[in-house]
Formats: structure tokens, C-alpha cells, sequence
């Protein structure tokens, strides 16, 4: 799941090591200055940048199965400081966590009332509204300046 800053300069992504779990790390565009800005393993998926570069919200999810179970406990979308730092929970459901035009609002899907739901809130979990939903959605993205959604329903792009 690689994603690009805003800027350009930088990658996040998620690595993957049997015994070490996964670790969201960033990387320079030009393939240096590697860090994990995870505080703990996990099973990480769908790294984004805030608009202003400081942030990078993500889903954490369970193991079990073909990977460890160990560190699935509190799933959920979590922020964590783009320089590395301690996890924040924002949500405890929901997933492809992304950012529109602002760094304060956080954009994720989550399936609610048998629709799919795209919803906002602060970087605390706050302040939740409902922006789009439909029974047949499967995914939504939000324009980076903010203005436009896009989203595919059953197997058509709008």
C-alpha cells in the first residue's frame, strides 16, 4: 500500500516480516532516509499522508489464520505523527482512512444499516458526519482539494 505525500517527497508504506509483524514506514522519493514511524508491531494496511505532511492515519487490523493473531487486539484506524511516534486510535471500525483538502478532518468508510457509508472526523474521533452511502458501494475517495468524490458502485466508476 505505498501512498505519496502531498509534496511529492515522500512514500509510506507498510512492511511485512514474519517474525516482526508489520511496521509503517516512510521513505524520501528518492529512496533514502528509510523510517518506521510505528511504535509497535502490527497487522497495517492503507498508509496516507495529511495534506500538510505531519500526519499519517492508517487501519490496523487482526491477524490470525496465515499470519501471527499476536498485536490484533484494538483494530481500528489510528494516526500516528509522520516522523514517527505513539499510535492514536481515531475509530474502532472502518478502513481506507484518507484526507481531503484539510489535515483536521479524516475521511474513512465504514458499513453501518446494511449501506456503505462514507464519513468524517476530527483527528480524535470527533464531530462524525455522514457525507455519501449506498447499499452497493465499495469504495470512496475524496478529491484532494476537496471540492469532488469519487466512487465505484457494483462494478461502474462515478
Amino acid at each position: 500500500w505505498p501512498s505519496w505525500s502531498r509534496d511529492g517527497s515522500r512514500i509510506a508504506f507498510v512492511s511485512w516480516n514474519d517474525q516482526r509483524l508489520g511496521e509503517v514506514r516512510t521513505v524520501s522519493a528518492d529512496g533514502s532516509g528509510m523510517r518506521t514511524v510505528t511504535d509497535v508491531p502490527g497487522h497495517y494496511r492503507r498508509p496516507r499522508f495529511s495534506p500538510d505532511g505531519a500526519t499519517i492515519v492508517f487501519e490496523r487490523g487482526s491477524g490470525g489464520f496465515l499470519t501471527s493473531g499476536t498485536w490484533s487486539e484494538e483494530t481500528g484506524i489510528y494516526r500516528v505523527p509522520a516522523n514517527g511516534g505513539a499510535q492514536a486510535r481515531v475509530l474502532g471500525s472502518g478502513d481506507n482512512p484518507h484526507f481531503g483538502a484539510a489535515s483536521d478532518r479524516l475521511f474513512a468508510e465504514v458499513t453501518e444499516e446494511q449501506k456503505r457509508r462514507l464519513i468524517s472526523v476530527d483527528l480524535n474521533g470527533g464531530n462524525r458526519r455522514v457525507h455519501a452511502e449506498g447499499q452497493l458501494i465499495t469504495e470512496y475517495e475524496v478529491a484532494p482539494d476537496g471540492r469532488a468524490l469519487a466512487f465505484r458502485e457494483n462494478y461502474n466508476i462515478f
